[in-house]
């Protein structure tokens, strides 16, 4: 389901069934278009990686029309029920979530006529997971892979804390990875590695650049380019700026860097 502002598409998340459970529900402003397309399957119930709008705002929609449940990693549950006022650009990009209660899952929940283990992936938010199927090796990655190439952070992200999420799951050698952003990754292993990698050289190369007295800007800039539209539109909260100087972060506490 796509979203569009200013007459262009600012993101694509996807929601996907299997069985009679869908695993996330887009967000608030796709929420008629996802009913929709569930009035001629039978939808029972909604299952959800981590709490954010643009995976659990079809919620209240799909409960008022088909009455479905939904299930959420508990730390989500306790957030969806009393749910956040959102900064304005991501109530005007993707809307403003109703609150809803959805019963909290464990170390493990069924989604079709298959067991899948949650599998706690932070750093994107606190009580994300990915959802793996250990027979057919299918992982149900939410917010944590999107693309080989990620160049932007939002502030309260943490890339280091995103970064052993992605080895943790790729050290269970997924045969499929389900992305809510990039789709079917059918060579998951390949595009994990290569997404790892990618921030990894990054940290380096900029680590590299503010030795050599350049400064935070200047790194950005050679390695990622200009900020553009994303950042002027979150007000900064979303950045590359943001995930440089994540990368350049040791040990979870921020160094003094210091931008020239």
């Amino acid at each position: 389901m796509a979203r569009s502002f200013f007459g262009k598409t600012l993101h694509s998340v996807s929601a996907f069934l299997l069985g009679d459970t869908l695993v996330d529900s887009g967000c608030p402003a796709t929420a008629t278009e996802l009913a929709s397309w569930c009035e001629a399957r039978d939808i029972r119930r909604v299952v959800h990686t981590h709490h954010h709008e643009d995976h659990v705002g079809g919620d209240r929609r799909l409960i008022l029309r088909f009455g479905v449940e939904v299930w959420a990693p508990a730390r989500s549950a306790a957030i969806m029920a009393s749910f956040y006022t959102l900064p304005w650009y991501r109530r005007l990009v993707w809307g403003q979530p109703e609150d809803v209660m959805a019963r909290p899952y464990g170390a493990d929940v069924e989604i079709g006529s298959h067991r899948f283990l949650a599998i706690p992936t932070p750093g994107h938010c606190r009580d994300h997971v990915c959802l793996f199927d250990p027979d057919r090796r299918w992982l149900f990655s939410g917010d944590l892979f999107i693309h080989e190439r990620v160049t932007h952070l939002r502030v309260a992200e943490d890339a280091h804390t995103i970064l052993a999420s992605l080895r943790r799951v790729l050290e269970l050698e997924p045969h499929l990875v389900i992305c809510s952003h990039a789709g079917f990754v059918v060579d998951p292993c390949t595009a994990l590695e290569n997404r790892i990698r990618f921030w990894e050289q990054l940290a380096r190369e900029a680590r590299d650049l503010i030795n050599q007295g350049g400064g935070l800007r200047v790194a950005r800039r050679r390695l990622l380019g200009s900020e553009g539209l994303l950042k002027i539109l979150s007000g900064g909260d979303f950045s590359k700026g943001n995930l440089i100087r994540s990368l350049l972060r040791s040990g979870g506490e921020a160094e003094c860097i210091h931008s020239k």
